[in-house]
């Protein structure tokens, strides 16, 4: 048990390494290899997390995917979480992972929530950084310091890396391809906008990269709204 989560701890290091570059560029990951890739991770963070499906965040993430172009291949699956970071756990292949206690009641504050993580996936930002790590030729990063082989340990290893996943042109990416999700499935855009400005200012870590503050995310989703009116 040990030596397998040694190893998807170790993939999540080459993941989050890979994020510090840009997301464009080729892709050598199939669709096929990224939803094998997205079900190992999957099933360590579900049972790392205590996760379990979420009906109604299904039905909102089913119409939100329903909503990505014709070569979108992934089958969702939404999950509720005892404790994860403040944002979604967006995975390669099509998993998502939200905190229960960061769950609006409003369907379309929820939907603003998952829109960014189904953009993350839809543009395949975890496979394209992987690519240039790969062709980088560096091998992963040595294991974070907390992790001493338990159940605690792995959980704090992984929402570590989590916390910290993507870029800021990724993160532009996604806010602009979630305006366009919430808008063709029917809800309002500007819940993005609320679901921005209550996340926390990220603190800045030369190890991952900065991510944009959300109130620069916030004037470009504007302006995209605005464009799309």
């Amino acid at each position: 048990m040990r030596t397998n989560m040694t190893r998807i701890i170790l993939l999540l290091a080459a993941i989050s390494a890979a994020m510090a570059q840009p997301s464009q560029g080729p892709n050598l990951y199939s669709i096929e290899k990224e939803i094998e890739l997205g079900k190992r991770l999957a099933s360590e963070t579900q049972k790392s997390l205590q996760a379990q499906p979420d009906a109604r965040l299904q039905a909102i993430g089913d119409k939100l995917a329903a909503k990505t172009d014709g070569t979108f291949q992934y089958r969702f699956f939404v999950y509720s979480t005892v404790s994860t970071p403040s944002e979604p756990i967006a995975l390669p292949g099509g998993a998502v992972f939200v905190a229960q206690s960061t769950l609006p009641a409003d369907d379309a504050d929820t939907a603003a929530m998952l829109a960014h993580a189904v953009a993350h996936i839809a543009l395949r930002h975890y496979t394209r950084e992987l690519t240039r790590r790969e062709q980088m030729n560096s091998p992963p990063q040595s294991l974070p310091p907390n992790d001493t082989g338990t159940g605690q340990g792995i959980r704090q290893s992984m929402e570590m890396f989590f916390a910290r996943r993507f870029t800021p042109q990724s993160e532009f990416e996604a806010d602009q391809l979630a305006v366009k999700l919430l808008i063709d499935a029917g809800y309002d855009p500007e819940a993005l906008v609320r679901w921005l400005q209550s996340l926390p200012v990220p603190k800045a870590n030369l190890a991952f990269g900065d991510r944009p503050v959300p109130s620069g995310r916030v004037a470009a989703v504007l302006r995209a709204i605005k464009a799309a009116q």
